[in-house]
């Protein structure tokens, strides 16, 4: 990686880290009732096989939040996608970096209530563009290139494109902000 694209990350990264997040388990679980903000596939769950599972949306493929909410209470991780919209603090945020960047960014969360028997993430696997990771609480541990490290809420993980990376383990509650720095 080019010198330029470092300094852009870890520039993105100190943007990302300092901007406030106050998003709490209890928040986001009243967010995921709002049952026509996510329409099919706006939520996933990602399932023991590694795959993305939406077996929880009713016939006009809006969110079936009781369905849900036992897969997440069994420990299973959730992704919900394309969420800068989602609060003022990810908007703010959102904007600071489209300031820095000149282009829109498109962020995710994952969700887990924390497992020692379920799944934890992705198998691992790579972008072809730049991953930012923030934890807005809880802590796990990633691996990144065959390394392994523990990440907690006041960190920042940057996932540079071609890195094979996964998260390993998680055995408590978190919420992820993941924001891909493409383009």
């Amino acid at each position: 990686m080019q010198n330029y694209s470092i300094q852009y990350l870890e520039d993105a990264a100190d943007i990302i880290g300092s901007h406030e997040i106050t998003l709490t388990e209890e928040g986001i679980l009243d967010l995921l009732q709002i049952k026509y903000r996510w329409p099919e596939p706006a939520l996933e769950v990602v399932n023991q096989c590694g795959n993305v599972s939406n077996g929880f949306f009713d016939s006009r493929k809006y969110i079936i939040y009781e369905q849900w909410k036992r897969l997440y209470d069994l420990g299973f991780t959730s992704l919900l996608n394309n969420v800068m919209d989602l609060t003022a603090e990810f908007r703010s945020l959102g904007n600071k970096l489209y300031e820095y960047k000149g282009s829109e960014v498109n962020a995710n969360l994952y969700l887990s209530k924390g497992t020692e028997t379920k799944r934890p993430s992705f198998d691992p696997h790579q972008h072809d563009y730049h991953v930012i990771v923030r934890p807005i609480y809880g802590s796990c541990v990633w691996e990144l290139n065959g390394q392994r490290q523990e990440v907690q809420s006041d960190g920042v993980v940057i996932i540079p494109a071609g890195t094979m990376h996964s998260v390993v383990e998680n055995r408590e509650p978190r919420l992820s902000l993941t924001i891909n720095m493409s383009g």
